[in-house]
């Protein structure tokens, strides 16, 4: 398949993914972090532009991944399929968001809860894309 579609897959994922982990996992405790109090009117009228800027992210984010997989692909321990693309996704994951979280954990205590579920979200994000592109990609 190509690459630009696996990508777009991917992308589709890794929105599901989010919603899930943001609108279903991470909901108690996480008041503090949102935007300033809204009435019910203003969060339906921003809630439609928010969705459709995470949408064309996650899109772009499931293309990038799909390209970046397809040039680098060979030098992973497992070759080809869905694991690979999970390993892929893992392995981009760990210097840049796990330890980026972590690190701003140690001096943001305030917010330490929101970089917690930061980092298992961006976790499950880049292995669902992962996995997607790894499985599309040949």
């Amino acid at each position: 398949m190509n690459w630009i579609v696996a990508g777009l897959i991917a992308g589709v994922g890794a929105f599901l993914a989010d919603w899930v982990m943001w609108g279903k996992v991470f909901t108690k405790g996480m008041e503090a972090y949102g935007t300033m109090p809204t009435s019910p009117e203003e969060v339906k009228k921003m809630m439609g532009p928010n969705l459709l800027k995470s949408g064309v992210l996650a899109l772009l984010f499931g293309v990038l991944l799909a390209w970046f997989y397809g040039r680098l692909k060979g030098g992973l321990w497992v070759q080809g399929g869905p694991l690979a693309g999970m390993e892929f996704a893992t392995i981009l994951w760990l210097p840049t968001i796990a330890v980026q979280t972590i690190g701003n954990g140690i001096w943001y205590d305030k917010v330490r809860r929101l970089n917690n579920a930061t980092f298992w979200s961006w976790l499950v994000r880049m292995n669902v894309a992962g996995l997607l592109v790894g499985a599309f990609v040949r």
